[in-house]
C-alpha cells in the first residue's frame, strides 16, 4: 500500500537509510580500531550496502508468455540517483604498527554519511507528513 502511494520512493528511501546505517557502522569500526596493530580497514561502501538492500527488495520478475499479456517492462524504473555515493580511496599505506586506517579520512567520510542519512530521513518525513495532511483533509 505504501509503495503504491509513493511510487516506490518510500522503499528506495528505506533502502538508502539502511545502507547509510550500515556504512556508519563500517566507519565506526574503522575508527574504533585506528590504534589496533595490523588492522586493515573495512572497505565496504554505501553503494555495496545499497546494492544488497535493493536485491533483497526486488520482486520476482515477470515475463510475457502470451502476446496478449500486458507489457510490464515500462513499470520498472531505475533507482533515482540521489547523490552522495562516495567511495573510499585508501592509499594502502600502513603505519609502523601495520595499521592502515586513515583516521582523518574516516572521520570526514563518517560526517558526510551522517549528513546524507539525515537528508534521507527528512525526505521520508516529508512523504509521511504529506500523507498525514491528506488523511486530515488539509486541516
Amino acid at each position: 500500500m505504501v509503495t503504491g502511494l509513493f511510487g516506490g520512493n518510500f522503499a528506495r528511501l528505506e533502502s538508502m537509510i539502511t545502507a547509510r546505517e550500515n556504512t556508519q557502522q563500517v566507519f565506526s569500526g574503522n575508527i574504533a580500531n585506528a590504534d589496533t596493530p595490523n588492522y586493515k580497514p573495512d572497505q565496504r561502501t554505501f553503494a555495496d550496502f545499497l546494492a544488497v538492500s535493493q536485491r533483497a527488495q526486488q520482486p520476482v520478475s515477470m515475463r510475457i508468455t502470451n502476446s496478449h499479456m500486458m507489457d510490464t517492462s515500462s513499470n520498472s524504473r531505475p533507482l533515482v540517483d540521489m547523490g552522495g555515493v562516495f567511495s573510499k580511496h585508501h592509499t594502502g599505506e600502513q603505519r609502523m604498527d601495520g595499521n592502515a586506517v586513515d583516521l582523518q579520512q574516516e572521520m570526514v567520510d563518517m560526517a558526510k554519511n551522517q549528513m546524507l542519512h539525515d537528508l534521507s530521513v527528512k525526505l521520508i518525513k516529508g512523504n509521511l507528513m504529506g500523507l498525514q495532511r491528506a488523511i486530515r483533509e488539509g486541516r
